[in-house]
C-alpha cells in the first residue's frame, strides 16, 4: 500500500470513514501523524458545538420530550459531524460492550448520561470506567440493580460484570455470582422528587433546564449486606466497588478487554501473539486503554492482506461513511447558526440529517441506544442480509434524487466534477465517484460503470440538475451493488 492507501485503512477502522475529502485532510500528516491524530484526539477540535437539548422539542404543555431516540439522534448527528472520529469508534465499541437499551431505560438524560460517560473514558482507564459506567443510573436500572437488597440479592449485576464486562464466560462459577451479588446489595436510584406529587414530566422538565438529572445513583448502607464473601478465592466484605477491583486484578481482565477491543479494528482471529502482547501492555499499564490503541495500529496484522478490506460493513460503515464523505459537515454546521437558547427546536434541515441517518442504521437492525439484549449487537457478516442489500441499493437514490427538487447533494457533486476534477470523460466520472466514496471496484468494472454513465448523457448530463441526480444515482447504486463495496 502506498501512504494514502495507509492513511486510507486507518480512517476505515480508526475513524468513520475514509472518502477522499477526509483522506485530504489527513494526507499531509503522513501516516505516523495519522495515527497521532486520531489516537491523541483529546488535542483536537472537536467541532461539534451541538446541545444534546437542542434535538428534543416541545410536547404537551410545552415540556421537553426526553425520551432516548431524540439522543441517539443528537449522537447520530455527533458521528457525521465529529472531527474526532476515533473517539465516537470507541465510545461505540464500549455501548456494545456495556448495552443499556433505551427500551428499558425510559428516561433519556440517563441514557444521555450513560453516553456520555462512554465518551469521557473512551480511551483513558478501563478500571475508572468501570466504576464509573456500572453507576450510571442507566445501567443500574437496566440490570435491575436497585431491586438487590440485603437478604434478596438480585444477580444480574454479578452476573453481567462477571461475564460480559470484565472476564467472559467461563472464568467465573455460580457460588462467585451469588457472593458478588450479595457485594452490590443497596445500589439504586434516588429520585429528586421522591414522595412528591408533582408529575413525572414536569420534573424531569425542570431538571433538563436546571442541567440537573432527576434520577441519580445511590448507595445505601441499610440496605448492604456487609458480611463476608468468598469471590475468586478471596475472601473478604466486599463491597460493589470492591468486587470491581478485585475483577480488574484478575490476570484474565486483561486478556478478555484486550482481545475484544482488537477484534473491534482487526478481522479475527488475532494471533497468540498479538494476543498476549496486548493484555502484557493493558496489565503493565494499569489497564489502559490508549496504550493499546497504539499497539493495534502498529502491529502487523493491522496491515495484513487478511484484514485490509476484509470487514463486512456495518451501517456505521456504510451509512455514517457515506454521509462524512459528500464532506457536508461545513454546510450543516452553517444551517445550525448561533444557538443562544439550546432548549429551541433545531432548524429542521439540520435535524432531518441526524434522525435521518439513525432511521437508515435502524431499519438494518442498528438503532443507537437500543442494543438487541445485554451482549449488544452481531457483527461482521451478520450485517449482510438480503433486506439489508436492498436498503442500501435505494439509498443512493433517496439521498441524490429525494424530494427537494433542487437536488442540493447531486447538484454539488457533479459541480466538484465539472469545477475541481474537470471530468472530460465517463471513465472519469466514474473515477472520482469511486474515489470520492472510498470504492474499491475492480478495473475490470469499471467499463461497465463508465458504459452506464454514458447512456445517461456522460459529462453533458452533468450541467444539468434533473439529469446530473439520475446519473449520479444510477452511478451510485451500480456501485453500492458490488460485492467489493460490502467491504471495508
Amino acid at each position: 500500500m502506498n501512504e494514502r492507501e495507509k492513511i486510507s485503512h486507518l480512517l476505515r477502522r480508526f475513524g468513520l470513514g475514509a472518502g477522499k475529502y477526509e483522506v485530504d485532510q489527513y494526507a499531509p500528516l503522513g501516516v505516523e501523524g495519522t495515527i497521532d491524530r486520531l489516537i491523541n484526539y483529546e488535542k483536537v477540535d472537536e467541532k461539534f458545538p451541538v446541545n444534546p437539548y437542542e434535538m428534543t422539542g416541545y410536547g404537551e404543555e410545552g415540556l421537553l420530550m426526553l425520551d432516548p431516540p431524540r439522543f441517539a439522534a443528537w449522537w447520530s448527528l455527533r458521528l457525521l459531524l465529529t472531527q474526532r472520529p476515533l473517539q465516537e469508534r470507541l465510545t461505540l465499541f464500549w455501548h456494545n460492550h456495556f448495552a443499556v437499551s433505551g427500551d428499558k431505560v425510559f428516561y433519556g438524560p440517563s441514557v444521555l448520561e450513560y453516553q456520555q460517560v462512554l465518551r469521557r473514558n473512551a480511551s483513558g482507564n478501563f478500571r475508572t470506567l468501570l466504576h464509573e459506567v456500572s453507576k450510571t443510573p442507566a445501567m443500574v436500572f437496566y440490570l435491575d440493580a436497585q431491586m438487590s437488597v440485603k437478604g434478596k440479592p438480585n444477580e444480574n449485576v454479578a452476573r453481567e460484570v462477571m461475564e460480559l464486562f470484565t472476564l467472559g464466560a467461563g472464568h467465573y462459577t455460580e457460588k462467585d455470582i451469588q457472593e458478588a451479588a450479595r457485594a452490590f446489595t443497596g445500589w439504586g436510584i434516588h429520585y429528586v422528587d421522591f414522595g412528591g406529587q408533582t408529575p413525572f414530566e414536569q420534573i424531569i422538565d425542570r431538571c433538563a433546564r436546571e442541567e440537573k438529572m432527576a434520577l441519580n445513583f445511590c448507595d445505601v448502607p441499610a440496605l448492604h449486606d456487609s458480611g463476608e464473601k468468598t469471590i475468586l478465592s478471596k475472601t473478604a466484605k466486599f463491597s460493589g466497588d470492591d468486587v470491581l477491583d478485585h475483577l480488574c486484578a484478575q490476570a484474565r481482565c486483561p486478556e478478555f478487554i484486550s482481545h475484544k477491543l482488537a477484534k473491534w479494528f482487526i478481522e479475527p482471529p488475532i494471533s497468540d501473539g498479538l494476543k498476549t502482547k496486548l493484555a502484557k501492555v493493558m496489565s503493565e499499564s494499569n489497564l489502559e486503554i490508549k496504550p493499546m490503541l497504539k499497539v493495534i495500529a502498529a502491529s502487523d496484522e493491522f496491515w495484513s492482506d487478511a484484514n485490509v478490506l476484509k470487514r463486512h460493513r456495518s451501517p456505521i460503515d456504510y451509512y455514517v461513511a457515506w454521509f462524512r464523505q459528500l464532506g457536508i459537515q461545513p454546510v450543516l454546521l452553517g444551517l445550525r447558526g448561533e444557538v443562544p437558547n439550546p432548549y429551541k427546536p433545531m432548524k429542521q434541515e439540520l435535524r432531518g440529517a441526524a434522525e435521518g441517518l439513525l432511521f437508515l442504521m435502524s431499519r438494518e437492525g442498528f438503532l443507537l441506544h437500543f442494543p438487541p439484549n445485554v451482549s449488544g449487537w452481531n457483527w461482521g457478516e451478520a450485517w449482510i442480509t438480503t433486506a439489508n442489500m436492498t436498503a442500501r441499493q435505494t439509498f443512493p437514490t433517496m439521498i441524490l434524487r429525494g424530494d427537494d427538487t433542487n437536488r442540493p447533494i447531486s447538484s454539488m457533486i457533479a459541480a466538484k466534477l465539472i469545477n475541481e476534477n474537470r471530468v472530460t470523460n465517463e471513465m472519469e466520472i466514474v473515477k472520482h465517484i469511486v474515489e470520492i466514496f472510498d470504492a474499491h471496484i475492480p478495473d475490470a468494472k469499471l467499463p461497465i460503470l463508465a458504459e452506464a454513465v454514458k447512456k445517461l448523457g456522460g459529462v453533458e448530463a452533468l450541467k444539468d440538475k434533473e439529469k446530473a441526480s439520475i446519473l449520479l444515482a444510477s452511478l451510485s447504486g451500480l456501485m453500492v451493488a458490488t460485492p467489493e463495496y460490502q467491504l471495508c
